[in-house]
């Protein structure tokens, strides 16, 4: 089973923080709840050979409830006890609106390990959680110091084969952090781990980018999920670029066949795929790369059910998408699951001039869509209209469309091959540099125009009331209606 606990950059900054006081600190952190069984997707769990039981659990920050100063009993620098005045409404709280409560604290300059005093206390509070009728519960020690936090997690099932005697947890296999950067802080153990002499042949194929990236840059790629929406042009660029860096796990989502033109541009797809699904072909490019990243191949649409089990708990996801329907449906889950979406894009405007030459306007652009960024609708990046249009069924659409009620389809655009391609590079670096932390994060949108040899980057605020800076939509998950988008999803 896989896990994760998720905060957005600004709800995990003050619990870092406070690492710099002498005093332990503790908070209650109300998450909604994704759990994705594997059966959910089972054509692709049956092409990727992944057993069907194994599932996902997804836990998204909503909101953090520091302990009040008044219910401290004992607060000191090697522990400290909480009136039940301190987490006992928060923990109410969060079951009463459906999430599951977990309890933060501190280990100031020390070690991110449970004690064995947090031992006895999770079980009282899981127990207690479990008596609110909480489906499970979770612990976090956030330790070290503020620059350089350490984090460790675990997660109790509080089903029927909780034993109150003996409870059992399992260790969460990451702490992700995501805003204008991307953090995964992984078990305290994994280093010692990946030091074993069954990795050395792993840490040998990847020498060349751990002399950039070093070991802890390398060993955390290998545990990113990510997925790439679209497989043509620009998807099979970013897939196979992501691929080669050993990722932890790759979704495809695709619904199209390759086509006559798609060779010229699909990285991996030949003239003998014609007619193949994109997501088959590339996935067999893939797999033949041989670095061991699995790789999950939807072919579906990205408003269809599996598509959107299939990426419920990525890391990061890549939107290479021609249009603007699925960049809508990708604009809003970005902040509903508190994960960034590389939004990447290439627009190529052709033109006659009088004299019988032609001349270009090429606009490639890469953006970062996460919680505390402004999201495409906020940058005038998707056309709403269009995007409605896009995701109703064909045969809607074009009889909407012959009333007047929506726009017919567009005829392709110009794509050529080192645009796709290049695009889709600053796509994947900018994951790749914002992951390690070894780039800045002040920007959130590059744009390259090709043919007057310009790059600016820029970062623009939200819109006041719109979704992408409203605390309630945050973090909300898989809650219904799913990406407050009725009509959209399938």
């Amino acid at each position: 089973m896989s896990t994760r606990i998720v905060f957005t950059e600004a709800q995990f900054t003050p619990l870092a923080s406070s690492l710099g006081a002498d005093d332990e600190t503790a908070a209650v952190v109300a998450t909604s709840l994704v759990g994705t069984a594997a059966t959910t997707v089972d054509t692709s769990v049956a092409r990727a050979g992944i057993p069907k039981e194994v599932g996902s659990i997804t836990l998204l920050a909503q909101t953090v409830a520091p302990v009040p100063e008044g219910a401290y009993v004992e607060r000191g620098p090697m522990g400290l006890s909480i009136s039940s005045s301190g987490w006992v409404p928060a923990f109410r709280a969060a079951v009463a609106h459906d999430q599951v409560p977990v309890f933060v604290h501190t280990h100031p300059r020390g070690l991110p390990e449970f004690s064995t005093y947090d031992d006895q206390v999770d079980v009282e509070l899981a127990i207690t959680a479990r008596a609110f009728g909480a489906p499970y519960y979770a612990a976090i020690v956030v330790a070290g110091s503020p620059d350089t936090p350490q984090v460790a997690a675990r997660l109790y099932d509080l089903g029927e084969t909780f034993d109150a005697q003996a409870p059992q947890f399992v260790v969460v296999d990451a702490v992700r952090v995501a805003g204008a950067g991307l953090h995964l802080y992984l078990p305290p153990g994994d280093a010692e781990e990946w030091g074993d002499s069954a990795n050395e042949e792993q840490l040998s194929v990847f020498d060349r980018q751990i002399r950039m990236l070093g070991p802890d840059g390398n060993r955390t790629l290998k545990h990113v999920r990510a997925a790439v929406i679209g497989g043509g042009g620009t998807g099979s660029a970013v897939s196979v670029q992501v691929a080669r860096l050993g990722l932890g796990e790759l979704v495809i989502v695709d619904d199209d066949v390759v086509t006559d033109p798609t060779p010229t541009r699909g990285h991996g797809i030949t003239t003998g795929d014609v007619g193949r699904l994109k997501v088959d072909a590339l996935g067999d490019h893939l797999d033949e790369i041989g670095l061991g990243t699995p790789v999950v191949r939807i072919d579906k649409p990205l408003n269809h059910p599996d598509a959107l089990a299939a990426i419920a708990h990525a890391d990061v996801v890549f939107s290479c998408v021609d249009g603007h329907g699925a960049r809508l449906i990708l604009n809003r889950w970005a902040y509903a699951h508190i994960a960034p979406v590389v939004d990447v894009a290439v627009l190529v405007a052709p033109t006659e001039r009088e004299d019988g030459g032609r001349e270009v306007q090429i606009e490639q652009r890469v953006t970062w869509v996460a919680p505390g960024t402004a999201c495409l609708l906020c940058r005038g990046r998707i056309d709403p209209g269009l995007a409605a249009a896009e995701n109703l069924d064909p045969e809607t659409r074009k009889a909407l469309a012959g009333e007047g009620y929506v726009r017919a389809a567009e005829t392709p655009q110009p794509a050529v091959v080192t645009l796709t391609t290049s695009v889709a590079a600053l796509g994947a670096t900018e994951f790749l540099l914002r992951l390690t932390g070894l780039g800045k994060t002040e920007a959130t949108e590059l744009l390259l125009r090709s043919h007057l040899s310009e790059l600016r980057r820029n970062a623009r605020p939200a819109r006041p009331g719109c979704f992408c800076a409203t605390a309630a939509f945050i973090g909300r998950g898989i809650r219904a209606p799913y990406l407050d988008l009725l009509g959209v999803l399938q």
